[in-house]
């Protein structure tokens, strides 16, 4: 399947990951170039501090004069409730905790920021740990906790990139390269209980919220092991026999835009045999509007 949309791309105002010469006008010349017809860039909103970088990516795309087919979107990160307000770039939330499993999780989703991006849609992701010690079961509860949290958030469209893994913030289980070939599901995704992914799936279609395939954060990712991808691809296919929808995503942090991503997950897409219908589209949002 070749795909012509991608609903996950980082500008220049992505803190602390973004490309510095990855502008607006270069993303939409860039995709063009590689065949989208339509795109949305989606920069990070973690904390407090990431608030005026958006508020300047918002800037630059109201100023460009030709927005076909491009769209504005944000990527929110799962907190804990007394973490959303930092002046940091991203929420202190590695250091283990005992009463990790009992902390509000939320979204920092001010009203009156969002008046100013005015979003077309919204995906969240599970960034870290959330204060869960370092081991296997509870790193994957934490996870599925987050997970379900996003598919049933009333103003979430997208679950973004379900079950990567970078470290919980402090690059936890990386060996000697940097890479991840073990905990805490990367030797074997089969660890996570299927009762898990049944659950997530369900609230995701009762939710009306899609599902992203990632292409740079997931399928194509060097840090992990070629084993992760096998499994992860039988877990895409038990989600689309269970009827959710999926948003495709190159989660590109490059110069520009990144269009060898999408290209080298065709034959991924190929083998779930998704259907231009098994696509999200921004159009047919169906979420609350963002007024919390």
């Amino acid at each position: 399947m070749k795909t012509r949309c991608d609903w996950h791309i980082h500008s220049r105002h992505s803190t602390g990951c973004g490309d510095k010469q990855a502008t607006l006008e270069l993303i939409v010349e860039q995709a063009r170039a590689a065949g989208l017809r339509s795109f949305g860039v989606t920069d990070h909103l973690h904390t407090k501090f990431c608030e005026p970088h958006l508020l300047a990516c918002r800037a630059e795309y109201d100023a460009m004069s030709d927005k076909e087919g491009f769209h504005f979107g944000i990527e929110v990160s799962v907190l804990r409730e007394y973490d959303h307000q930092q002046e940091e770039p991203r929420s202190k939330t590695a250091e283990p905790c005992d009463d990790w499993a009992d902390k509000k999780l939320v979204l920092r989703l001010p009203r009156q920021l969002l008046e100013q991006l005015r979003p077309e849609y919204i995906i969240g992701a599970a960034h870290w740990s959330l204060g869960a010690p370092f081991q296997r079961d509870a790193i994957i509860r934490s996870y599925h906790r987050q997970n379900m949290f996003l598919a049933t958030h009333s103003q979430v469209d997208i679950v973004a990139h379900p079950w990567w893994w970078g470290g919980g913030g402090v690059g936890q289980w990386q060996n000697a390269d940097g890479n991840y070939h073990t905990l805490p599901w990367l030797d074997d995704f089969s660890v996570i209980p299927k009762s898990m992914h049944d659950e997530f799936a369900a609230a995701a279609i009762e939710h009306s919220t899609a599902i992203e395939i990632n292409a740079k954060g997931l399928l194509l990712n060097p840090r992990y092991p070629e084993s992760f991808r096998r499994q992860y691809l039988e877990y895409l296919a038990d989600l689309k026999a269970a009827g959710v929808r999926f948003s495709i995503a190159s989660d590109s942090h490059y110069p520009g835009y990144d269009g060898s991503l999408l290209c080298r997950i065709e034959a991924y897409l190929d083998q779930l045999g998704l259907r231009e219908e098994d696509i999200w589209q921004p159009g047919e949002r169906k979420k609350e509007v963002p007024v919390e």
